[in-house]
């Protein structure tokens, strides 16, 4: 069993009403295509969040058939705003997590920490 690696992708981020932020690029070295994702929300925007993948490490995309992670995550998902989604994915090289406010009149501040393995 390969070991799991943690990715801390958000430590308080805030994102504005209506915007977006973006983690770092990370590289998925042996991947076996199962990650998890735990989500943190406070503020009162509401966070849809997506995972954008890349097999040349400049070019990021959701790949067809791949839904988002999250439509709506916010302060009051989960525990307190904190809950964890599964992800399965196919083999890439490189992946980003994006998390869009889609409310429009309040932003995020979002901590997020992916699990691969």
């Amino acid at each position: 069993m390969q070991d799991l690696i943690t990715h801390t992708l958000f430590d308080a981020q805030a994102t504005i009403a209506s915007g977006t932020s973006t983690s770092k690029i990370l590289t998925l070295n042996s991947p076996t295509g199962y990650f998890s994702l735990q989500v943190k929300e406070t503020g009162d925007g509401t966070g849809q969040w997506q995972a954008l993948y890349s097999n040349d490490g400049v070019t990021f995309v959701t790949p067809t058939g791949v839904s988002d992670i999250v439509t709506a995550h916010d302060k009051t998902t989960g525990t307190s705003g904190t809950d964890i989604y599964q992800m399965q994915n196919g083999i890439y090289k490189y992946m980003k997590i994006t998390v869009t406010e889609t409310g429009g009149a309040s932003a995020l501040v979002s901590t997020a920490t992916l699990i691969t393995q």
